[in-house]
């Protein structure tokens, strides 16, 4: 994989099912006093987010993503627009693993292994790396994806909703989504995560792909740019 992480931190890079990646299914003990435990999520536990445009900084909408079920078997995530209509849905089989969903408009389908988006306890300056096989819904092939993750460290972030001290999660993505006409997409987050929400409070994407799948001569065209923000927080 290339350009793993982008050169420059602070353009933006995200998409809202990542949102899911707050997810954890059981309470976790940290190793240290610095490690982040998996939360416990309840059905009901609701995060709504403004949805910001990350060409021209203007506010797109807002959306929500509300647990509809947790227990033994994983939790179900489902992330819906401000008119009630459903966006997303993703299913989780343990703490931040993404065993199906959305990773951006282009990548969605089942994970084989489930995807660990966070691996808890969180513990900073940590790092790891994965690869996946997705059954790709718009191909109906198997994909691989390819991620890399590591966690930055604590930061003070200011949103809507308040101001949180925050873990800083950065990921890199290559989703594998290419067609005859274009390659794989090339995806980056910034996520800050607070414990105190059980969730994101602050999120940014950053995509872009090559013209030819077969190359990647030249500069890459650009794709999507957001930010979410958090607005309020409801605990199941």
């Amino acid at each position: 994989m290339r350009r793993l992480f982008h050169p420059d931190p602070s353009r933006p890079i995200l998409r809202i099912a990542l949102l899911a990646a707050t997810i954890g299914l059981t309470a976790a003990q940290p190793a240290s006093a610095a490690d982040v435990a998996a939360p416990v999520l309840r059905a009901g536990d609701t995060w709504t987010y403004r949805h910001i445009d990350g060409y021209n900084k203007l506010d797109v909408g807002t959306v929500s993503s509300i647990v509809e079920a947790a227990g033994p078997d994983g939790v179900r995530l489902v992330t819906r627009s401000v008119n009630g209509l459903v966006n997303f849905e993703s299913t989780y089989a343990g703490p931040g693993q993404l065993a199906s969903g959305t990773l951006s408009e282009r990548a969605a389908g089942a994970m084989h292994p489930p995807l660990q988006l966070k691996r808890y306890p969180l513990r900073e300056g940590e790092r790891w790396k994965q690869n996946v096989v997705r059954d790709d819904v718009m191909s109906r092939e198997k994909r691989v994806t390819e991620m890399r993750v590591r966690v930055i460290g604590w930061d003070n972030v200011k949103v809507p909703a308040g101001e949180f001290r925050a873990l800083l999660i950065e990921r890199a993505f290559e989703l594998g989504d290419y067609d005859p006409f274009r390659g794989p997409t090339l995806r980056y987050e910034k996520e800050w995560y607070a414990p105190e929400v059980k969730g994101t409070v602050k999120l940014e994407v950053f995509e872009e792909y090559f013209e030819s799948r077969y190359s990647r001569l030249g500069s890459p065209a650009p794709g999507t740019r957001a930010t979410y923000e958090l607005l309020s927080y409801k605990a199941g």
